[in-house]
């Protein structure tokens, strides 16, 4: 029982979540008794059926959220357009108090200035009547008035001015005036149209709010409409889950009793298995030891391969020079270097006839040795050169003798690419001589 309830929390554990991963089963006929690919197999339906449905969760989740940005940016468009609007709108209304103020002071300065033109009319007024009673005292008192006339010009003249800057002010005040109120009335004209335009702007953007608005609606409408599609048919394959259950769980006691088989069979396999581990471990054993024995006879087979190698290795050359008409042998001006133009043995291609040099191509242990014959006329003898260093030489003075014979043997220890070769003594002359050399054993 325990088994059974335990199977069955492992089952749909399963089924209701995702699958960690998904194997494929071989095709088997159809059975009433559930086999592990069949349930595998519903397990896999439900699971597919649950990942689509997720999906489309989320595609109308994605849908409502693209719906609502798009109706945010059209209403801050619209806000932004209204706030623009009502910025000129208050600045029209500052504009026009401010000339509306400008109005009031220019009226009230015109009425100063006619307040003063009453004033000057009346002083004129009073003049006129203080020179008329001083033309009636002159002609009572009938005597000399030039004083008085004088005055009288002087008053007369400057009454004049007075005049002449009151008809100014008037002409300046009027001219003042009629400014001051045609920038009145184009500022009236001017704040008239941009009221026309905000109420047109506000029909606009409520028209186009009223349209995205109704848009939305209708899209909002047609997904819920397809919710509740997807919610039936949620339900109906929800209640097919269920009858799947129920067949699940009066199938599942024959299950059970298979199932106690095959536990039997694979605790058998497992000590079948521990079995296999134990032999496994001994043949592993005996491998490790084979493998040392192959890495020692790896080991071994390197070095004979080696020792092969320098067994193999075979440099050994002989050549010799005869004095003729094409071929130096002397006198020498200098150190010159004998070319042994005639190779009787060269094994590995170590000495070069054209140079008279011979060119280490392994490192290793190497005998030389070289022979001159010459005539008593001329010092002969000659000397051996290791990289352009001396290291033995032969020499003979001239004589009473016809002819001179010398020679002389080296070992030396040469490097891949050391060079070793034969000059003559400055002065010294040669008929024939022979130049060998060997390779000895090579060195690691």
């Amino acid at each position: 029982m325990v088994t059974k309830v335990a199977f069955l929390l492992a089952f749909f554990g399963v089924a209701a979540s995702k699958l960690p991963h998904r194997r494929k089963c071989d095709p088997e006929p159809r059975q009433e008794t559930p086999t592990l690919c069949s349930n595998y197999k519903n397990i896999l339906h439900l699971d597919d059926i649950q990942t689509k449905l997720g999906e489309r969760q989320m595609m109308l989740e994605q849908r409502i959220d693209a719906l609502e940005r798009k109706t945010g940016l059209h209403l801050e468009s619209a806000n932004s357009n209204i706030s623009a609007l009502e910025i000129s709108v208050s600045n029209l209304s500052s504009a026009l108090q401010d000339l509306e103020r400008m109005k009031a002071q220019t009226e009230a300065e015109i009425k100063d200035a006619k307040t003063q033109l009453q004033k000057h009319k009346l002083d004129i007024a009073g003049l006129k009547r203080e020179v008329r009673d001083l033309v009636e005292h002159r002609e009572r008192v009938g005597g000399n008035f030039s004083e008085i006339e004088k005055k009288l010009d002087t008053t007369e003249r400057q009454l004049r001015e007075k005049k002449a800057k009151l008809e100014n002010l008037e002409t300046e005040t009027e001219a003042a005036f009629s400014d001051t109120q045609r920038l009145l009335d184009l500022y009236k004209n001017e704040l008239s149209h941009l009221n026309v335009t905000t109420r047109e702007l506000e029909v606009k953007v409520e028209a186009r709010l009223g349209a995205a608005r109704a848009e939305l609606e209708a899209k909002l409408k047609k997904i819920q409409n397809n919710s509740e599609a997807f919610s039936t048919k949620l339900n109906e394959q929800k209640a097919e889950v269920d009858e799947f259950k129920e067949e699940i769980d009066r199938k599942f006691c024959a299950f059970d009793k298979k199932l106690k088989t095959q536990q039997t069979a694979v605790e058998q396999r497992e000590a079948d298995i521990d079995t296999l581990k134990s032999i496994s471990a001994g043949i592993k054993n005996r491998l490790e030891s084979t493998e040392i024995q192959l890495a020692e006879q790896n080991k071994l087979k390197l070095a004979v391969n080696r020792l092969a190698t320098e067994v193999n290795a075979k440099v050994a050359f002989s050549a010799t020079i005869v004095e003729s008409p094409g071929v130096f042998t002397g006198p020498a001006t200098t150190n010159n270097i004998l070319i042994f133009d005639r190779a009787l043995t060269n094994t590995g291609n170590a000495y070069d006839c054209s140079t008279g040099i011979f060119t280490a191509p392994l490192k290793g242990v190497y005998h030389f040795s070289f022979m001159t014959f010459g005539y008593n006329r001329h010092t002969s003898g000659a000397i051996l050169v290791k990289n352009g260093h001396y290291q033995v030489s032969t020499w003979e003075f001239t004589g009473l003798d016809k002819s001179d014979t010398t020679s002389n043997t080296v070992i030396l220890e040469l490097n891949v690419s050391d060079t070793v070769n034969i000059i003559l003594w400055k002065g010294g002359k040669v008929h024939t001589s022979v130049f060998s050399g060997f390779l000895v054993f090579p060195t690691s």
